[in-house]
Parts: C-alpha cells; structure tokens; sequence
C-alpha cells in the first residue's frame, strides 16, 4: 500500500513539475543574435555575437536553440554546436542549461565565403522540463543583417580604357582645359579673363600675355557588365562562377578608378534584390560613392532584367559623351558591336574584356584581368 502511495506521489510531482516547466521555462527568456560587423568583404571573416539570459527565479534544464543560416557563412567548428547544411541554407542546433537569472554570452567566427546580403532571419528557443517529459517552443524574430561586397579583382591600371589610365598626362584632344596645367603663354585673345594674363611675360614682351593651358583626359569611367554567361542563353544563367568573377572584376575596375581620383559608374542586367529593374549607378569620385557600389554589388541577384545589348542601346541613346567605357562580357558579337560604335561616335572610348575561364584561370595565375587588348579612341 505504501509502494502504491509512494507511486501515486511520484507520479504527481512528475506531472507537476512537467506541467510547470511547460508554462513557465520560456517566460522572461531573452534572446539577441548581432553581426559584429555590418560590412566585409569575401573571403574576410566576422563575429556572430548571441546572448540569451534567464531573468526568473526557475531554472532551463534544457534549452534547444534552432536557426537557418545560409550555406556561404562558414561556421568554426566549436563544442555544443550542430551544424547540418544543405544546398542554400544549413541548420544550427546548440543545447544550454540555464540557472536562474543566469546569462550566456557566444562568439562565433564566421568565414564569408560568397558575396551577398545575408540577413538573420528567425530563430526557435524549445525548452522542457527536467526529464524531457514536455516541452514548449517560442519562435523569435531577428534583425540583424550583413553585407559582403565582391572581393575587388587585382585590375592593372593599363588595362582599363585609354582615357581614364592616363590620368593627368597631356593629351591634344577633345577634352576640356585643365586650368592647373599650364603649358606656356600666348597672345592675348577676345574672351580671355583677368586672371588668365601672365604679367611676367607681358612685362617682357610689351605685349598682353595670357596663359596657355594644356588638355588633360577626363577622369570618368562607366562599367558595364553582362550577365549572359553565354550567347544565346535562354533565360537561367548556368555558370554563376563566371559571373561572380565578373563582377570581382568590376569591383577591381572600379576600385582601381576610384583609388586614382577618378569617377566610377556601374550598371549591368541585373536587378538589386527586391526589384525588377537593372541596376545603374551613375560616375561620381570618393570612397564613399565606391562603397554604394559594392553594396549595389553585394545585393545582386543574377538573373537577367533586360538583354545586354538593349542595355547598352539605351545607353547610347541617352548620349552621354567624354567618357570612358568599359564592358564586361562572356561574348561579343555583331549587335554589341554595333552599340559599341555608337558609344564611340558620341565621343567615348570603349574597351572590351571577355569573361571566358581561361580569361579567369590567367588572372588568377596572373593577379590580373585578360581583356580583348581593344582599347578603341576618338579620333582627334
């Protein structure tokens, strides 16, 4: 009889603390997860901060902590952690206790092995009692995001169109004068202003001198690059590796621009994630304006908006001229070419690079982008 007592109390007390676990384990559970870092860039690694505190007086005997992450965010391998990881997201499971009023502060290292925009989605807090008889599940919402921008190709300067390379070097050209340059001094003309007059040679000659300024190649560049990993593609873009190195090259291009105090523009047919239109970034100079375009870059979705020679048509259209032009390609063909040659009769230089694996293999090998070796000019 008393055996039969003792059972009955067991069971009870079972029952009990089972069906308090299950109503009071997650009350007053906090959970934060941040990225130590907002921006990085591929290849670079960062932190994954996640804290979570029991602020009640009853312990977590057990709490089971589920989230998804994407594939190209590398986990360290490290105790309590379960990692199972799929094509595009991978699985995480840790297991804590908690005593009461107790708080739990972990590191992740994470390795950025892709360029994008990853954001933290959602994470589920499950906890039970002390005999994993039941158990109650919470599903928190998180905010935290971070942007990995291409890693920039290693992009010699004179592989980039003729203008831009040239930089302050004299050119007798079309482009306008550079009033920091002077080459020497002339006759005054109609037209000229005060501060033009040289009054050192005028003293000398007796006659009104003005100074003679020189041309200096405009400082712009526009970049365009082709998601078409093919001529004649479909629809899906099959060799993502070879556009994902494209767009390192464009980074590289756009770095390399920028670093010389250049301006730098950006656009190809592809949307940023959450619109349907192709991305387009004006030319303007500063390391500000070169970080817009890596976030640009980091946001890309690859797939097709528009064919790319439409792209550049409308470009051409829009007649724009003095700039430098830059396309970034796995092919060329008669249409590309034709608006190729439209962009030069409106007064811009052109320079193709084709986007083929051994073009990639070379510049890997290399540290540097192979192009077609087209670098095409205005006619004085």
């Amino acid at each position: 009889m008393i055996l039969f007592w003792f059972i009955v109390a067991a069971l009870f007390i079972l029952g009990l603390q089972s069906r308090l676990f299950q109503r009071f384990v997650l009350r007053h559970m906090k959970y934060e997860r941040r990225f130590t870092s907002k921006t990085c860039y591929s290849g670079e690694q960062v932190e994954l901060v996640e804290e979570m505190a029991n602020a009640k007086w009853l312990p977590v005997p057990w709490l089971r902590v589920e989230s998804q992450l994407s594939t190209h965010l590398h986990f360290k391998q490290q105790e309590n952690l379960t990692v199972s990881s799929g094509q595009l997201y991978q699985n995480h499971k840790s297991f804590f206790t908690l005593p009461p009023y107790t708080k739990i502060k972990r590191t992740h290292r994470i390795t950025c092995a892709k360029r994008g925009w990853y954001k933290l989605q959602t994470v589920t807090l499950t906890g039970g009692d002390l005999l994993g008889i039941s158990h109650t599940s919470e599903q928190i919402a998180l905010h935290g995001e971070l942007l990995v921008y291409p890693k920039p190709a290693e992009v010699p300067v004179h592989e980039l169109p003729y203008h831009s390379w040239q930089g302050d070097q004299s050119v007798s050209r079309w482009i306008i004068n550079d009033p920091f340059i002077v080459a020497g001094v002339r006759s005054y003309q109609a037209g000229d202003t005060f501060k033009q007059i040289n009054w050192k040679a005028t003293a000398k000659t007796g006659d009104l001198q003005v100074h003679q300024y020189d041309f200096t190649a405009d400082r712009r560049l526009m970049i365009y690059l082709n998601v078409d990993d093919a001529e004649g593609m479909w629809r899906s873009v099959t060799d993502l590796v070879l556009i994902e190195h494209g767009i390192e090259w464009a980074a590289g291009a756009a770095e390399a621009v920028i670093h010389q105090g250049m301006e730098v523009g950006f656009a190809a047919n592809m949307p940023v994630k959450g619109t349907n239109e192709s991305i387009h970034i004006e030319p303007r100079g500063g390391n500000e304006h070169l970080l817009g375009i890596f976030e640009g870059m980091a946001k890309l979705e690859i797939e097709r908006t528009e064919l790319f020679h439409h792209l550049i048509e409308r470009e051409a259209r829009s007649g724009y001229s003095e700039r430098d032009v830059l396309m970034i390609t796995a092919y060329w063909n008669d249409e590309l070419e034709l608006q190729a040659d439209q962009l030069r009769y409106n007064g811009n230089a052109v320079a193709i690079w084709l986007l083929t694996d051994q073009a990639i293999h070379e510049s890997k090998n290399d540290g540097q982008a192979a192009s077609t070796a087209e670098r095409e000019e205005v006619p004085a």
